[in-house]
């Protein structure tokens, strides 16, 4: 088993690659597989700190600004005092997943570095799929579910707004119920551009500010470069004229795959692991959408390893997670479907996931 790719704590030692796990010693490469996941946590926090924000609190309660404006007064009057904003109670869910590699007393002789280096990077790559995919559960389930925790009971684990009773600050100073989860029938062209109504579903709360970025399938690029309204952004490695619109300012693919450009207010980003006609976009000025649950303990924080024989033949490399999604802003995110005037969860992506 080899692989093009290679692991941060394996970078710089190709030498080693072609060698024997034993020649070059356990301890070695056990290091650098620790140097690999250390490296992973850092840059996967780093992509996921402007949607999810790590938390040890089993339930919040999120507060909004509040509304509203001075109270009359005369020369001889005083003010009521008044409550905190608006808020909302939401709770997260924890769960747990784990991947691992095994050598016996045979294979532990054969095996190379190099073998050893793909075995970790597949590794890094299930823990990457788990937490995406329940990530986007998360903010796909458009319905309230139930969490037994085995320490605080039942938890109601909350969506983006849904339309139930539970109001929102507007700007102009109103309330009113929402809901953050939008479909249009109509393929995205001039007559039906969503990015339109994403920006003003979004910037109607006086909560949320830009930048707003929408993450899109793949299978909505070609639609969305069509429209009038879309401008790519520069290529880095090209020199371009003053005969047409640029993009000037740079933007971070965060955990997409490709910046596509704009379109009027909203920074259009590929994803291709978006389940297909869905997009989903974020105010990040409005904070993190999501919280994301870990225990209290350091040491189960993070994809964390472990190494463990049975039987004194197997040894198994342990990669562990144990982590759970649920929303903590319900409005600072919108989930859209184009091509159906209906909004469905997609298949696969009802919380709770059952793996």
């Amino acid at each position: 088993m080899t692989t093009n790719q290679l692991a941060y704590g394996f970078t710089g030692k190709t030498h080693l690659l072609g060698q024997r796990l034993t020649d070059v010693g356990s301890a070695v490469v056990w290091s650098m597989i620790q140097e690999s996941v250390s490296e992973y946590n850092r840059q996967l926090s780093a992509m996921l700190a402007a949607v999810a924000a790590p938390t040890t609190n089993y339930t919040e309660r999120f507060r909004l600004p509040s509304s509203g404006t001075l109270q009359p007064l005369d020369e001889w009057g005083n003010p009521r005092p008044e409550r905190l904003g608006d808020y909302f109670d939401v709770a997260f869910p924890l769960q747990g997943g784990g991947t691992a590699f095994g050598l016996n007393r045979v294979s532990s002789e054969l095996v190379t570095v190099d073998e050893i280096n793909a075995l970790t990077v597949e590794r890094l790559q299930r823990d990457a799929d788990w937490m995406r995919r329940h990530m986007l559960a998360a903010l796909f389930t458009n319905t309230t579910w139930s969490y037994a925790d085995d320490q605080h009971g039942t938890l109601t684990i909350q969506p983006l707004a849904n339309g139930d009773t539970v109001t929102y600050g507007l700007s102009g100073g109103t309330v009113a119920t929402d809901t953050h989860y939008l479909a249009q029938a109509s393929a995205i062209d001039d007559s039906n551009n969503p990015y339109d109504d994403i920006y003003s579903e979004l910037m109607e709360h006086p909560s949320n500010s830009g930048p707003v970025v929408a993450y899109v399938a793949t299978d909505l690029v070609a639609t969305t470069k069509a429209l009038t309204a879309f401008v790519e952004i520069g290529d880095p490695d090209l020199r371009y004229g003053t005969g047409a619109t640029q993009i000037a300012a740079p933007f971070s693919r965060r955990f997409g795959d490709e910046v596509l450009g704009k379109v009027n207010g909203v920074w259009v980003v590929e994803w291709r692991a978006l389940p297909s006609t869905y997009m989903v976009a974020f105010a990040e000025g409005g904070g993190p959408s999501l919280g994301m649950r870990q225990y209290p303990s350091a040491a189960l924080q993070g994809l964390f390893t472990e190494n463990h024989s049975p039987d004194g033949n197997l040894q198994e490399s342990r990669f562990i997670r144990y982590a759970g999604f649920g929303v903590r802003n319900r409005i600072s995110a919108v989930v859209q479907r184009i091509g159906n005037g209906s909004y469905a969860i997609p298949t696969g992506y009802t919380a709770p996931l059952p793996a």
